[in-house]
């Protein structure tokens, strides 16, 4: 059952010490929601930390300013441990202990939970993005909202979007898009670097994607092992466009990508277009999601088994859909 961001705001003001996390392998979007609310904390005069156990892209680096982030967490130090953008336990990774044996705890999501429960929830799937939800948030709570602020929301926001283009754009994220906007969100540098840049690196993931793609009847995907990944030089979060871009291809309703993340650790990262709700498939293997995004982590012996359960779990309820 839902707290209203009301009571949420309430318990934030009375805290003093607050950890925020964010799920393993972080988008935009967690990283805009999460973030938002670092620097609106710190507004308010809280001793607030965020804690971040994978590395950063090279695009996201140069959006936001990792030198606030931090690995190691002293559980002791906090009154207070706020998760965003992260509806299970096994998604906040490393911290995953923490935030289950806090006192005092707050669930911010716009995804269908699937078992992470704080002291307070707030859980809205209608929400496109989680950074919508640390918008309404930072307005109940009457911070002022900063250039950075505005702008690190803007880029979640038109990051789970696509630039306002997948299914689960609606009025609200319109609307929120245009007071952010408004507010003074640095629309058109979020846009070039989410949009319209292309560091050497992804040109080079790019590469082994066109070269290594397969598309069977509707389903278009990418396999890359742990030892192409440390080839490339680069981490799962550099190849997270893989999904999106090979459902562009036309004749695919549904794609994935398929990234060994470490040895026989599996991250899929499913995309769909109107009419195919990958969200179904992806709870079938332990993850869960959007209908039109989202992702699974797996473990097996191989990259070419792991790809066959998916397959056959994609065709098993691709019907049902």
């Amino acid at each position: 059952m839902n707290d209203s961001l009301k009571k949420i705001a309430e318990v934030i003001k009375k805290s003093t010490s607050i950890a925020l996390l964010t799920h393993i392998y972080p988008d935009f979007d967690a990283l805009g929601s999460a973030l938002s609310l670092y620097y609106g904390f710190k507004q308010l005069g809280k001793n607030v930390n965020i804690f971040i156990c994978d590395k950063l892209s090279e695009k996201q680096k140069l959006l936001v300013d990792e030198s606030v982030v931090e690995k190691q967490c002293n559980s002791s130090l906090f009154d207070l441990f706020i998760s965003t953008d992260t509806p299970s336990k096994k998604r906040l990774g490393t911290y995953s202990e923490n935030f289950m044996k806090a006192q005092n705890s707050i669930v911010l999501d716009h995804h269908k939970n699937d078992g992470l429960k704080g002291t307070y929830n707030y859980v809205n799937t209608n929400s496109s993005s989680c950074s919508e939800i640390s918008y309404k948030l930072l307005k109940t709570l009457n911070v002022r909202l900063t250039e950075e602020i505005v702008s690190l929301l803007y880029m979640g926001l038109s990051a789970d979007t696509n630039s306002f283009t997948n299914s689960n754009t609606n009025k609200d994220s319109l609307y929120i898009a245009y007071n952010l906007i408004k507010l003074g969100a640095n629309v058109s540098y979020i846009n070039e670097i989410q949009y319209k840049t292309q560091t050497p690196k992804e040109i080079e993931l790019k590469k082994y994607l066109y070269n290594n793609y397969k598309i069977e009847n509707n389903i278009a995907y990418c396999l890359l092992s742990y030892q192409q990944l440390q080839k490339l030089g680069a981490v799962k979060a550099d190849c997270d466009f893989y999904s999106s871009e090979l459902i562009s291809l036309q004749g695919a309703d549904i794609s994935f990508s398929l990234i060994e993340s470490s040895k026989n650790y599996y991250e899929i990262s499913f995309r769909s277009k109107t009419g195919y709700d990958v969200r179904t498939i992806a709870e079938q293997l332990g993850g869960g999601g959007h209908l039109c995004a989202a992702g699974a982590k797996i473990q097996g012996e191989s990259i070419n088994y792991v790809k066959d359960i998916i397959i056959n779990t994609i065709k098993k309820f691709e019907n049902k859909i």
